[in-house]
């Protein structure tokens, strides 16, 4: 795959992640992104809810090579195992799986816990989309005639909020709204 084609995956499952609300959501468009990203022709994978999840839905067959992500929030766990009949993972695909880590964690999150239920207040997304646009926190400070912390602080209530813990997150999120 090429770099722009290995991007366009990784942004794309980011994408797909923001939109996770159940087990299925996993199934249907997270799965599937993360295995053609670093090409896995299964997984199996234990939520925060400790429930076990495979893909594809018929089976994880018997596999040579694995690499595993061990995901942690809240105090909670969870792991993902993909599964390679031939060829090892390599430095580059552990790279990836490490980039797309915390997306991965706040979906099993959301499909293990159900997506949060408090919506943003209008400061909070205010704050939200200038971050979207790819503002700074002394940017969005200055445009909102509010303080660098405060802008923090309207972040760390977003984060909350939405169920993720990044500005990535936030912001993808955002562009992707809750069905």
């Amino acid at each position: 795959m090429t770099a722009e084609r290995t991007l366009t995956a990784a942004l794309d499952l980011a994408a797909a992640s923001a939109a996770v609300r159940t087990a299925a959501d996993l199934d249907r468009a997270v799965w599937p992104g993360l295995a053609t990203l670093v090409a896995a022709g299964s997984l199996a994978a234990t939520g925060f809810d400790g429930r076990p999840l495979a893909w594809p839905p018929s089976g994880v067959p018997e596999a040579r090579f694995r690499a595993v992500l061990v995901l942690r929030r809240r105090g909670g766990e969870a792991c993902v195992a993909l599964h390679r009949g031939e060829g090892d993972f390599t430095a580059r695909d552990v790279a990836l799986l490490h980039l797309v880590r915390p997306h991965l964690a706040d979906a099993l999150w959301r499909a293990a816990h159900g997506a949060p239920t408090r919506t943003l207040t209008a400061r909070e997304h205010a704050v939200v989309a200038r971050v979207a646009r790819g503002a700074t926190d002394a940017a969005i400070a200055h445009e909102l005639g509010i303080s660098r912390r405060t802008v923090g602080k309207h972040l760390e209530n977003a984060y909350a909020a939405l169920g993720v813990h990044d500005r990535t997150s936030a912001a993808l999120r955002l562009a992707v709204p809750p069905a």
